[in-house]
């Protein structure tokens, strides 16, 4: 088994952790790798505490049913679960698994990888102030008097100084409110932009390279690489990487600020973003296995941590069976019988 082992320097160290296991796992690792690997284990706390997770999730896997392993790789990884691939020929055990089945679970372990150990493991942004982990809430008084409510898995800096007050926010969603100070500007750079308080209460949330601003008082600034827009109460606009904003239009407060309640609200959604947005405050990962299923609309109320019972709920109303496959990965599919539509 042949893995490329080039252009690693946007892998992040969940999934370098995934490619080190499958790559020391097959026949034809080398002496060149495993010393490669020992530099990269020492090279940073966050690689250990990575390779340890994958190494869990590994033996999870191994203790499956091989149909359950066999269905789980084609399913994840179709192209990987021809007869070239996932040793089709009669199985031979061998070492610490048999051939067939380590084939296996190297193409599924390689396809959850992208899946499931990227939102395992908190341990991006290792230098930031303040950090939550996936499904932690909570709130920060700053020493200028200014408060910050932290939502699930988000990482933020602080810089306050006597000419400024500076944050950034890393990846998450964070609410801002603002203690008065005319001689210090409050900025929040997210991804490219930086928002800047006109006295105010507000919201972001950067996920993906997508970053919104929703503000609940009086109004803020966002400043692009090109152009700046005022956004009033009431009001959202959006941005990606590159700074380019959206049209500024109203935001439903209730919905955006829910999370504050420990609430996520949905009105006719499609089925794809519930689960997306669930997985935000899951540790592990749901994923859908029939793509008919998401555009299913759905109208619900979930508590952000009872995500079980939302799963339940989900599986209650819709056409929807789901199978943990571990303790952090389920799966859902599409129910089959006379009674499915």
């Amino acid at each position: 088994m042949t893995l490329a082992m080039t252009d690693r320097s946007r892998e992040t160290p969940a999934e370098a952790a995934t490619r080190w296991l499958v790559l020391l796992q097959a026949d034809d690792a080398r002496a060149e790798h495993r010393r490669e690997f020992a530099e990269w284990l020492a090279a940073d706390p966050a690689h250990r505490l990575a390779y340890r997770e994958a190494e869990r999730f590994w033996d999870q896997l191994d203790v499956l049913p091989e149909p359950d392993i066999q269905a789980m790789g084609a399913l994840l990884s179709p192209r990987a679960s021809g007869p070239d691939r996932a040793g089709a020929a009669a199985p031979r055990r061998v070492g610490w698994v048999g051939a067939w089945r380590r084939a296996a679970l190297l193409s599924a372990a390689a396809a959850l990888a992208a899946l499931c150990l990227v939102s395992l493991i908190q341990t991006w942004h290792l230098g930031a102030d303040y950090r939550t982990a996936t499904g932690e809430q909570r709130s920060v008084t700053l020493n200028d008097g200014s408060t910050v409510h932290l939502n699930t898995a988000t990482a933020l800096s602080v810089e306050i100084t006597p000419a400024a007050r500076r944050l950034v926010l890393h990846e998450g969603e964070a609410f801002f409110s603002v203690a008065p100070d005319t001689r210090r500007p409050f900025e929040v750079v997210a991804g490219g932009g930086t928002i800047r308080a006109l006295g105010t209460a507000f919201n972001v949330r950067a996920d993906g390279g997508q970053v919104v601003v929703t503000v609940t008082e009086h109004a803020v600034r966002v400043i692009g690489h090109r152009a700046a827009v005022d956004v009033p109460e009431g009001r959202r606009l959006s941005y990606g990487s590159a700074g380019s904003f959206s049209l500024v239009e109203t935001a439903d407060l209730d919905r955006a600020l829910a999370w504050r309640r420990h609430r996520l609200v949905f009105e006719h959604q499609p089925l794809a973003e519930v689960i997306a947005e669930v997985n935000r405050y899951r540790r592990g990962w749901i994923v859908l296995r029939d793509p008919s299923l998401q555009r299913l609309p759905v109208t619900a109320v979930f508590d952000i941590r009872r995500t079980q019972q939302a799963l339940q709920t989900i599986e209650e109303t819709l056409p929807i069976r789901t199978v943990a496959v571990t303790d952090r990965l389920v799966l859902l599919s599409r129910k089959t019988g006379p009674s499915s539509p």
